[in-house]
Formats: structure tokens, sequence, C-alpha cells
């Protein structure tokens, strides 16, 4: 006897319980709340998952995980996109936790006071408090995106950091950039809730220290890929940061010049 799989039509013997084409399984009673719990726990839960494999390996061996997805072997590792979006789903956690917690640093009359205690007339504190409370909730609100348009970036840093070395080029950096982030969120999310809930104060610190273990996670991902020794560590993490300040500091040159040029066109149109 033959069956015909329910999901690509291929068709197998009656005595094989997976297609052999696409490797679903064959289902022939009707499903129940205890397929449910344990396709749940399959999925996400036991220790042999794709998901928790990613995640131990690529504290222990983020090259066979970066490795394997830019040269097609997936089926053990969660893919670079799908983990992404894995690490979104939790980063938005943090951020409602967040906006559910009275952090101090983001207290609007704090901030007066202390623009105020270090010589700012009050009306220009006011109006930098407001800016500060302002931009804190951008970054709240559109964090996701933030995420997303920042990759590229940091990316392109690392492209140009190891631009004499060819074995990764811009579109697998996407790929290392993906995965490193993707996992720094994922394993800082528990601690920054735990931080947001029992010393909401002290959040502010957390996030400084929180950038310096992902740029120091960065400098491991490309350590393992790049196989480096530990001065060609130290010398490619200093390029990687001078690339970064340049990039800002142009950044920066930019928007004033627009700004200039913006004013200059506006007053000649009046």
């Amino acid at each position: 006897m033959e069956r015909v799989c329910k999901n690509c039509n291929h068709i197998f013997y009656e005595k094989h319980n997976y297609c052999s084409n696409c490797g679903s399984k064959w289902i022939e009673n009707r499903i129940t709340m205890r397929n449910v719990a344990a396709d749940f726990g399959d999925m996400y839960l036991g220790i042999d998952t794709k998901f928790v494999r990613t995640f131990l390996d690529m504290f222990t061996k983020p090259r066979d995980v970066i490795n394997g997805y830019i040269k097609g072997r997936r089926m053990n590792y969660v893919d670079a996109i799908r983990y992404l979006f894995i690490s979104l789903f939790f980063t938005g956690i943090t951020v409602f936790v967040m906006k559910h917690t009275e952090i101090e640093f983001l207290n609007t009359s704090d901030l007066i006071d202390m623009y105020k205690r270090m010589g700012i007339p009050e009306k220009d504190a006011i109006t930098q408090a407001n800016a500060f409370s302002q931009s804190t909730e951008f970054t709240q609100n559109y964090m996701s995106i933030i995420v997303l348009l920042s990759i590229p970036i940091y990316a392109l840093w690392g492209r140009i950091t190891f631009w004499g070395k060819k074995n990764y080029n811009y579109t697998e950096q996407l790929v290392i950039q993906m995965y490193s982030y993707s996992q720094y969120a994922i394993a800082t999310t528990p601690i920054a809730i735990a931080i947001l809930v029992l010393a909401p104060d002290y959040y502010g610190v957390y996030t400084i220290f929180t950038l310096l273990t992902l740029f120091l996670y960065n400098v491991y991902v490309y350590q393992q890929l790049f196989k480096l020794d530990l001065a060609q560590t130290v010398m490619r993490s200093l390029l990687f940061f001078v690339v970064a300040i340049v990039s800002y500091i142009g950044l920066i040159i930019l928007v004033v010049l627009a700004m200039i040029i913006g004013m200059i066109v506006f007053k000649l149109l009046i």
C-alpha cells in the first residue's frame, strides 16, 4: 500500500511514518490536547530542539551555528531570520515590562533637577529633559525597527574591520550579526526583567553594562569565526571600535550639514 503525503503530495510506502520528500510525519488520528502538548514540548522545551541547541551552541561553538547556516547545513539549528524574530519577541517583553515600571533615570522631574544642578537654566533644563523623555519613548516604541536598521550597520562595520579577509562577504556578515544580536537579546532578557522588577533604579547602569557585553560577545564570535589569536583579536577589536566612532562622527556631520542646508534653503524660499 502507498500513502500520499498531505503536505507535498509525494507518494511513499505505507510502512514508513515519515515522507521521504519533505520529512513530514504521517498522522491519521484526529488531533488531541495530548498531541498539541507533545508538539509544543518537542519544539520548544526539549533539550535537543533546534532552539535550545542553537542557544547553547552560540555560547560554546558559534562557528558551527553560523557557518552551518551559511554553507547550507540548516537542519540542526534555527535559521538566522527566525532566530532574529525570536529575539525581537524577547526584546518586546523587556520593553513591555519597562513601560510598566517606574525607572528613576526616565523620570522627567529628576532629569530637570539633575540639569539644574549642572548649572543649566530651568527653561533649558525642562526642554532637555522633555527631549530625553521623548527620545526614550520613541526608542521603546520602535525598538524592533531600530534593531532591524542597526544590524546592517554593524554588518558593514564588520566587513570593513575584516576587509583584508575574504572569509565572509557583506551578506554573510549580516548573518553573523543576526545570530550575534539575537543571542545577546535572548540571553539578557531574563536578567533585564529581573532588574526591572527587583531594582529598577539600577537599570540605567545595567544598560551600559549590557552594551559592553554585546561588544565583547561580538569579539568572541569573530574570534571563533576567523580563528584569531589574542593579539589579532585585540587589534581587530580596536579597529572595529575606530570604525564605529568614525561612522558616528561622520553621521553627526552629515546631519548637521543637512540641517544647515535645510535652514539656508528655507530662508531663500521665504
